[in-house]
């Protein structure tokens, strides 16, 4: 695969957009720097396997390669947080999480990205607007319910988070390793969530449309 973003002569390639560099190009975010140098064959095998899951690089990669560390740093403890094949937190589960947080915390990249995962879970685009509008309407499971709970506790006054807090979520079925997976999945967006706010990263639209 190519690039997802590079520069070639006079021109400048973004995915199969091209445009001269007079041109202005699609606003990324507010970050004001020039395309990025060639990325590392590490950063652009990333680049390569996001575009191959989703069908576009996310806006917020493109925002950071120019700290590449970053952009790897990001995707390891997203993939240990969120991906692990030994989780015992279901997809929905995670994807309810991730939504809550975002949601909460009105980071658009986030919302578009994996309100689009849900429904694609789902196939419930109705329940997925729901749970981005206010979950407590969208019928959520017990279980589920003490999960968005707990991760917005996380995410609002996380010096409050008591033992009694992990208490309701065993009384809902978790267990320990559940509660930290949970957490980690709750703390890794919240992250993801600032940055992507910090610096003012732009939604990918694709996802708008994705899954309904």
């Amino acid at each position: 695969m190519g690039l997802a973003i590079r520069a070639a002569g006079n021109r400048v390639e973004v995915g199969s957009t091209r445009m001269s560099k007079r041109e202005k190009p699609p606003a990324i975010s507010w970050i004001r720097l020039d395309v990025p140098p060639k990325p590392s064959a590490e950063v652009q095998l990333l680049l390569d396997r996001t575009k191959e899951k989703l069908g576009y690089v996310r806006n917020g990669q493109i925002a950071l390669l120019h700290r590449p560390g970053l952009v790897l740093g990001q995707d390891a403890l997203s993939r240990a947080a969120t991906q692990d094949p030994d989780s015992d937190l279901s997809r929905r589960e995670r994807e309810l999480i991730t939504l809550v947080v975002s949601s909460e915390n009105r980071c658009d990249p986030c919302v578009f990205g994996h309100a689009a995962a849900l429904r694609e879970i789902t196939g419930d685009p109705v329940f997925v607007d729901k749970v981005t509008v206010n979950f407590r309407h969208a019928g959520l499971s017990p279980r589920e319910r003490a999960l968005a709970d707990y991760v917005l506790k996380i995410t609002r006054t996380p010096g409050e988070v008591e033992p009694e807090d992990l208490d309701v979520l065993r009384r809902a079925g978790l267990a320990e390793t559940e509660i930290i997976e949970t957490a980690a999945v709750a703390a890794y967006f919240n992250f993801s969530n600032r940055i992507n706010s910090a610096l003012g990263v732009a939604p990918n639209l694709e996802a708008a449309s994705a899954h309904r």
